[in-house]
């Protein structure tokens, strides 16, 4: 099967209600805050709009309500150039939405309310895309979720992504089962503590990459064979909005790695597009194309 796309993205998706403060919260404490606007969002789909931006073949799958802010999600994508053919609008349903508290120094904090949308099922048509990707990008919001969109991407050949949050229920052996079907794992040193390890060593298997982001100190990656992790170090910026640069590295490194690109280089491409991002505030408002990466890194 020849493939349609390089890249699909599935679910993480919601509207975000961005706001402005002086400073992050503390318990007990009020504070002003400045209203940004109600933007498209959600880490999976942030990811998706990055990759596309980098001149992949993308799709998205994933469900919004039937209101006005999942026209505004879907809309958002095709403006991006992202094939929303798997983004199903539910009756009834309320699209789920973030609050997002950016700081003056750059730093966020995420407030995720449930919805029902986070939990339905995957059609079987939702499904026959995801087989017609090179790279289908999740999260291991469960290991029968896992399984089904790793056998999807294996009819045509494809491989799995996955991004590790520390909001996932999974823990422990069903999460290190769930990284075994990924060609790609990507998480933060905090999530480490799911899984049950202290390092990333030793975790990545024939083939696959793990990657460890540090924020601005800069990111870790491991593969099979490799005795010690890669280290590239954060890149020295001004930073605006840190909102969606973990989003906008992981799409980089799947177009590197897409590309042929080894992992020292896929991460200094990553690392590059990141940078990049975090100078433009909101989470799709600095996704750098290509060409601006590659010019970073002449």
């Amino acid at each position: 099967m020849a493939f349609r796309y390089d890249f699909i993205g599935v679910g993480g998706l919601a509207v975000d209600l961005v706001l402005r403060v002086e400073q992050l919260p503390a318990a007990d404490e009020k504070y002003p805050a400045a209203l940004v606007g109600k933007l498209p969002g959600g880490f999976i789909a942030n990811a998706t709009c990055a990759a596309s931006r980098l001149a992949l073949r993308t799709g998205y799958i994933g469900w919004a309500g039937d209101d006005a802010d999942g026209a505004l999600l879907h809309d958002d994508f095709v403006r991006w150039g992202v094939d929303p053919a798997g983004l199903a609008r539910v009756p009834g349903e309320v699209t789920p939405f973030t609050v997002v508290l950016a700081d003056a120094q750059g730093r966020r904090a995420i407030v995720v309310p449930a919805s029902p949308l986070y939990t339905l099922p995957l059609s079987e048509a939702q499904l026959a895309l995801a087989a017609q990707a090179r790279i289908v990008y999740t999260y291991p919001r469960d290991l029968a979720w896992c399984q089904r969109l790793h056998d999807a991407a294996q009819v045509s050949g494809g491989g799995l992504a996955l991004d590790i949050e520390s909001i996932i229920p999974l823990r422990g052996a069903a999460l290190r089962n769930a990284i075994r079907l990924a060609e790609v794992v990507f998480l933060a040193e905090s999530s480490l503590e799911l899984l049950g390890v202290t390092s990333i060593r030793g975790l990545a298997g024939p083939g696959q990459w793990v990657i460890q982001t540090a924020g601005s100190r800069g990111v870790y990656g491991v593969e099979a064979g490799r005795d010690e992790p890669v280290f590239v170090p954060g890149r020295a910026v001004e930073v605006v909005d840190s909102t969606g640069a973990g989003d906008c590295f992981h799409a980089a490194l799947i177009a590197a790695r897409l590309d042929g690109a080894d992992l020292p280089a896929a991460l200094a491409f990553a690392n590059a597009a990141a940078s990049l991002q975090v100078q433009q505030p909101g989470a799709r408002g600095g996704l750098p194309s290509r060409a601006e990466v590659e010019a970073v890194l002449l």
